[in-house]
């Protein structure tokens, strides 16, 4: 701020003193006129130079650009997943008014078979649901080893059993060709093969016989006759 009012001093100084140049009266004709004009010119390029430096080593105010407003970001919610029921299929029936309760079976469970030997398996069932079950109603095969060919997926009970009754069903059955441990898991259905509760199953193994070693027989002595 000093070298700017430093310099309008100056600039005020040579307005003035060219002002008086001019103002002047003019010499007498005898009296030698003393030539003004590199006088003030140098005076003037004094001045020019000094205001040109001060100018110069004004520093310059660079204006800053207004901060804007930024926009508050929107948060959009993510949507919550949705509870979805997994059905699981060939799942027994729960809470139907159909329920078949296991009475007895004709092979018990662990029972050792030969490879491809063959059996019927009987189960005897108790109806202990509000319905009675029509001729149209199956025991069938639920999981597991459907125990060779001689088997059937579905077994239909040919009568009606009403609520508190009982049915044996038979089922023609054969042994895996191969030793091991096996299951056949059974399950009431509807006419339209709706599963009822609880399956039942049969789990059996299946072994090769022994196999026989014979036992050395040790050889007879005959007494030698004395002479």
């Amino acid at each position: 701020m000093a070298q700017k009012i430093r310099s309008f001093i100056l600039i005020g100084m040579l307005l003035s003193l060219l002002g008086l140049a001019a103002c002047s009266p003019a010499a007498p004709a005898s009296t030698p006129t003393i030539d003004l004009d590199p006088f003030r010119t140098e005076v003037a390029a004094t001045v020019l130079a000094q205001v040109t430096r001060d100018l110069a080593s004004t520093p310059s105010v660079t204006p800053y650009p207004s901060p804007t407003a930024t926009d508050t970001p929107t948060v959009t919610p993510s949507p919550e997943a949705s509870p979805t029921a997994t059905v699981s299929i060939g799942t027994p029936g729960v809470g139907t008014s159909d329920k078949a309760q296991w009475v007895s079976q004709s092979i018990a469970d662990d029972t050792v078979f030969a490879p491809g030997a063959e059996f019927t398996m009987s189960w005897r069932l108790r109806n202990v649901g509000t319905t009675t079950w029509t001729a149209g109603y199956m025991l069938r095969y639920f999981s597991g080893d459907t125990f060779g060919v001689p088997a059937p997926r579905e077994i239909l009970i040919g009568q009606e059993v009403p609520p508190g009754g009982e049915i044996e069903i038979n089922i023609p059955m054969k042994a895996p060709a191969k030793p091991g441990t096996y299951r056949s898991d059974w399950v009431m259905s509807t006419e339209s093969r709706a599963n009822f509760n609880e399956p039942v199953f049969l789990k059996i193994k299946v072994a090769l016989p022994p196999t026989l070693t014979p036992t050395p027989v040790p050889p007879t002595l005959t007494p030698t006759p004395q002479s």
